[in-house]
């Protein structure tokens, strides 16, 4: 039992190998988060009709470099994103259990997330924002993270950069159903093989190490993460499009208001709007959390 608690990786640890291994899931899932973008902005309605016809728009007219348009923005903030949502979760969580050595309920880990989420988007706000005016700039145009981000600020100042932030927040709700339905589908599976319950800790690092010690394979818990992914996405994906169509208005024109951009999406182009750019993101999450889970496995592995 004392071999095995000093082979745990210590939570810096847990931390560097968790922001490379969400940075690899990000350059992999890139692509079809420009696709996502795409199918969101007014500019470009109508433009593609199939996830593998954008694709191939993009490539010719933008070549390789275009599916990795605004990648540099979330890849900056990636480490920041993580900390907060870390923390905060932990913050969360404490402060509906007190007391260690007690598992939470799926609610109490719903109710963490949730608020992790809408403490992250003061950090996820701006990156998104940055990131969106990147990708949804005509092809020809591809300006770098700082020529944006002073853009922004010459325009609108430091709330500039905060434009869509109330969609943002109610978007980032999506790490409530995210971490549910994730603990949800282990548990499920470990019933099913009659594995034993795993004590889990108060915080992010805690239940994930709980997981990878539960006697659940990688097969296992990677379908339990793309789940996870699809139930997160439909959760809040309206307020994604809505938070796009906000962020990559004309930076000189008077921002408007969520209510207004949502009843003017679905007047003109009725209810389906509120879903358009979400199969690019169901596709999305199953190389994304295949790669982000086997990195990180195989960092947490080689470091400890």
């Amino acid at each position: 039992m004392s071999e095995d608690t000093s082979k745990t990786p210590s939570p810096t640890v847990d931390f560097v190998a968790g922001v490379i291994a969400g940075a690899a899931g990000l350059i992999v899932g890139q692509p079809f988060d420009v696709v996502k973008v795409r199918y969101q902005t007014t500019s470009y309605s109508g433009r593609y009709t199939s996830i593998h016809q954008a694709f191939r728009a993009i490539l010719r007219e933008e070549g390789f470099r275009g599916m990795f348009k605004g990648v540099m923005s979330p890849m900056a903030g990636i480490a920041g994103v993580n900390g907060i949502v870390f923390s905060s979760y932990q913050f969360f969580m404490n402060a509906q259990i007190p007391k260690e050595g007690v598992d939470p309920t799926l609610g109490q880990i719903c109710l963490a997330g949730a608020g992790s989420g809408v403490i992250a988007a003061t950090l996820t706000c701006p990156i998104e924002l940055i990131k969106i005016r990147q990708q949804s700039l005509p092809p020809h145009l591809n300006p770098n993270v700082l020529t944006v981000t002073l853009g922004i600020l010459r325009s609108g100042g430091l709330r500039g950069l905060y434009r869509g932030y109330s969609a943002t927040v109610i978007r980032e709700l999506a790490y409530g159903p995210y971490f549910w339905a994730y603990e949800a589908s282990c548990r499920l599976l470990k019933w099913r093989r009659s594995l034993p319950s795993t004590p889990h800790g108060h915080g992010l690092i805690d239940e994930a190490e709980a997981e990878l010690h539960s006697g659940l394979n990688w097969a296992e818990l990677m379908a339990a993460g793309g789940v996870a992914g699809v139930i997160a996405w439909v959760a809040t994906f309206p307020f994604d499009v809505w938070k796009t169509r906000m962020q990559s208005a004309d930076e000189n024109s008077k921002p408007l208001g969520l209510r207004r951009v949502m009843v003017d999406s679905v007047r003109k182009e009725g209810w389906h709007v509120m879903f358009r750019g979400l199969w690019p993101c169901v596709v999305r999450a199953i190389p994304t959390n295949m790669v982000t889970f086997l990195t990180f496995e195989t960092l947490v592995s080689h470091m400890a």
